[in-house]
């Protein structure tokens, strides 16, 4: 029931669409709905949350989008100048001023990097196992391996039609007497 005694029941999604309604001075929403929402708004925290959210950021829009120009004082560009020309002073700010950033990028490149060369020395190590399981006892270099195994691949005879309706034919032949 709304504050009037009368029954009008709206859900969190409703609620959520009305937003813009609700939040407009001029809207046409009829008064039982409006008390309806708001109605809804206290009972519910988290459509309670999302008109707060939603109010903010339609105030910040419009804040955006307002014509006013925002200058800082005459007493803040005064300041500014004045900081300007003192310089660093103390030693935290001399510190800071300094290049750091070669030892920065050293730091990052290291942070990087270390895993990096540790994963490259993990799969040289696979890569040198895996060819010398494979190779014969007989020490070959990687090249070598390679070499040979292009070239069984391109001695094996090539299959003419002939011979693959001959293969065809003994397949059937074989299903056939089964």
């Amino acid at each position: 029931m709304n504050r009037q005694g009368r029954e009008t029941r709206i859900g969190c999604r409703q609620t959520r669409r009305s937003f813009g309604a609700l939040a407009a001075p001029n809207s046409k929403l009829p008064p039982e709905v409006r008390l309806a929402l708001g109605d809804h708004l206290e009972g519910c925290p988290a459509c309670a949350r999302e008109h707060e959210v939603f109010l903010l950021s339609r105030a910040a829009l419009d804040a955006a989008a307002a014509p006013d120009v925002i200058e800082p004082g005459r007493e803040f560009f005064a300041l500014l100048r004045a900081r300007i020309a003192r310089g660093p002073n103390d030693e935290e700010q001399l510190a800071a001023s300094r290049d750091d950033s070669w030892a920065a990028v050293l730091t990052l490149a290291a942070r990087q990097l270390i895993p990096a060369m540790a994963m490259l020395l993990v799969l040289i190590i696979g890569a040198t196992l895996l060819i010398e399981r494979w190779s014969p006892s007989a020490p070959v270099s990687v090249s070598q391996s390679v070499d040979s195994a292009m070239i069984r691949a391109f001695e094996a005879p090539v299959p003419t039609p002939a011979d693959e309706l001959e293969r065809l034919v003994a397949v059937e032949e074989r299903e056939d007497g089964k």
